[in-house]
């Protein structure tokens, strides 16, 4: 292929090596490597300015989300080893980036679908009380919250072509 990207993947992935050996066999010689995965380790508060009781609460609950994610085996700072693993794979040209947004409502709106989806592992594993998931869930709707995402890092390569080798 003259592009492969994948987005939000190899964190999810248990051989993940092994999965990025087959993503670069994929591209051509000349192509492109794009590879994007967020680092909630880099960043790990969904509310950075914790000002408040609010605040604090809402990073309990994302502090209890990143506890799942790791027991299931997501390594939450993979996304800053990519830049690393395309130079060590023998790819070219090798950039990167950062994206850290914060507030709005794509952050709102992430945050609350997040929530709702693992709030009954949250509570299984008593991470948190239904109460304090309900409490969130309602400061979420407010707008009140300045909001994070964590950031996300785009790294990308070129796959030497046969005549630079």
């Amino acid at each position: 292929f003259d592009l492969v990207h994948a987005r939000l993947v190899l964190v999810h992935v248990p051989q993940r090596a092994q999965a990025l050996a087959a993503m670069i066999a994929a591209v051509r010689p000349g192509g492109w490597l794009l590879l994007e995965e967020a680092d909630p380790a880099l960043q790990p508060l969904v509310c950075p300015d914790e000002s408040g009781p609010k605040q604090r609460l809402a990073n309990k609950l994302k502090h209890g989300f990143r506890t799942l994610l790791a027991e299931h085996g997501v390594d939450l700072a993979y996304g800053r080893t990519l830049p690393r693993r395309l130079r060590g794979a023998g790819l070219l040209h090798v950039q990167s980036a950062a994206y850290f947004p914060m507030g709005g409502p794509a952050c709102t709106e992430l945050e609350r679908v997040t929530v709702e989806q693992v709030r009954d592992r949250l509570v299984a594993a008593a991470l948190a009380t239904e109460a304090e998931i309900e409490q969130h869930l309602a400061t979420v709707a407010t707008d009140e919250l300045d909001l994070a995402t964590s950031p996300m890092i785009s790294a990308w390569a070129q796959k030497p072509s046969t005549a630079s080798t």
